[in-house]
């Protein structure tokens, strides 16, 4: 066995060439992370654009969808007009009263019975939630429960 100045070199060099193995390694790593970094930016990027780009058709279709709402109200209101007129030439204004309380009557009733409605829904929604959890519970106790 030899010792003495060629070991040490022989060592040293090795020594070296293991830390350039690894400064490679992890300069390879550093890349890395910096690409991970510059994908998750890009991915950032692209899903704020496609972001933006739904905001603007929500907002297109939402003025569409008033503008439709603005012509359909327009319409009703030509239509009860029409209606007033030729309904007054025929019977008179006192007549037209009635007929807005009627009208006034009729939406009130619908009014209540939408109300009604809501209510019976939400009675059923409250009773289908308590057997949702009657079900859950049996099934518990018939799963981890009965275990002696």
């Amino acid at each position: 066995m030899e010792y003495g100045l060629p070991e040490s070199i022989k060592g040293l060099s090795n020594s070296l060439e293991a830390s350039r193995d690894a400064s490679r390694g992890l300069s390879k790593s550093i890349e890395n992370i910096q690409q991970d970094g510059l994908d998750v930016a890009k991915q950032k990027a692209q899903e704020r654009r496609i972001a933006l780009h739904q905001a603007e058709v929500k907002k297109q279709l939402a003025i569409h969808k008033a503008l439709a709402e603005y012509r359909h109200r327009r319409l009703i209101t030509e239509e009860e007009y029409k209606l007033k007129v030729e309904f007054v030439k025929q019977y008179g204004s006192k007549d037209w009263e009635q007929v807005l309380k009627i009208k006034t009557e009729l939406e009130k009733l619908e009014e209540l019975e939408k109300r009604q409605f809501d209510e019976d829904l939400s009675k059923v929604r409250w009773v289908q939630f308590w057997c949702f959890m009657a079900a859950a519970w049996i099934a518990w106790y018939l799963t981890w429960g009965i275990k002696d």
